[in-house]
């Protein structure tokens, strides 16, 4: 008698839990992906002055959510080394922070085939200073230091290369944040500084009201993607569905806009 009773508490837990699971599957839950996006990269991803997380990827993520239909996308704030070791260990099925495809990353990790934003290389230089319109012009000029064998300091080299007998001076040392950067630019310090655009530059030269804007075509684009574990092939392909749709009606240009001041997907 005891155990039938044991057996028939059993069956109805087992009951429970699967009228629970699909009770979730009608409220249109789906499967739950944890997505690791970085704390303070303005305006990619940062917490913002009342605690809550926000910028450019965390909107799309949030946009995704809402046009696909068997992902349900659970986001985390992590920093910068945060994000890869915790993909790496299986704590996080998804990561952003702009990052883009090598084939490093494409040996380890799996990209979907829709990028979801882009990486806009441009010379900032002193705005009253019409000399500096492409990476050619800066040969002779005073170029704000790179770290050694960082994107820009590839970009650099490899004009170099191309160009042996018009080289720039790749300066090496610690960068300093992008204050720091453009400051020096304003004071003369340095006569450009080679950045990408979409980590809050123009925000920081306006809050500083500094005599520093941008040229106005990039030396280089590379489009960013979110990097999945190399297990997640269904959520690629929804993740590919999902980032079209939202290209097709206009979502994802309207968040580059808001967050970047122009529409990144131009580049593309």
């Amino acid at each position: 008698m005891f155990k039938k009773s044991l057996l028939a508490l059993a069956s109805i837990m087992v009951l429970a839990a699967c009228g629970q699971t699909t009770s979730q599957e009608e409220e249109g839950q789906g499967t739950v992906v944890t997505v690791a996006v970085e704390n303070a990269s303005k305006p990619l991803s940062f917490t913002d002055e009342n605690g809550d997380l926000t910028g450019y990827e965390v909107e799309t993520i949030q946009a995704l959510d809402e046009v696909i239909d068997d992902f349900h996308f659970n986001i985390e704030s992590v920093d910068a080394e945060g994000s890869q070791v915790g993909l790496d260990s299986g704590k996080y099925q998804m990561i952003g922070g702009g990052l883009y495809k090598t084939p490093e990353r494409e040996d380890l990790y799996l990209f979907p085939d829709e990028a979801s934003g882009a990486s806009v290389i441009r010379i900032y230089k002193r705005a009253d200073d019409d000399s500096i319109q492409g990476l050619d012009d800066l040969v002779g000029k005073t170029v704000h230091p790179v770290t050694p064998n960082g994107g820009i300091f590839n970009l650099l080299t490899a004009y170099n290369d191309e160009h042996p007998d018009n080289q720039i001076e790749i300066q090496l040392g610690e960068s300093g944040d992008f204050a720091q950067r453009f400051q020096a630019l304003d004071e003369g310090v340095s006569d450009a500084v080679v950045m990408p655009s979409n980590l809050g530059a123009n925000e920081i030269i306006d809050q500083l009201d500094l005599n520093v804007d941008a040229v106005e075509e990039p030396v280089q684009v590379n489009q960013t993607y979110f990097v999945l574990a190399p297990d997640q092939e269904d959520l690629k392909e929804a993740l590919d569905q999902g980032l079209a749709e939202l290209k097709e009606n206009g979502k994802l240009q309207e968040l580059s806009e808001k967050w970047y001041g122009e529409n990144m997907f131009q580049y593309e």
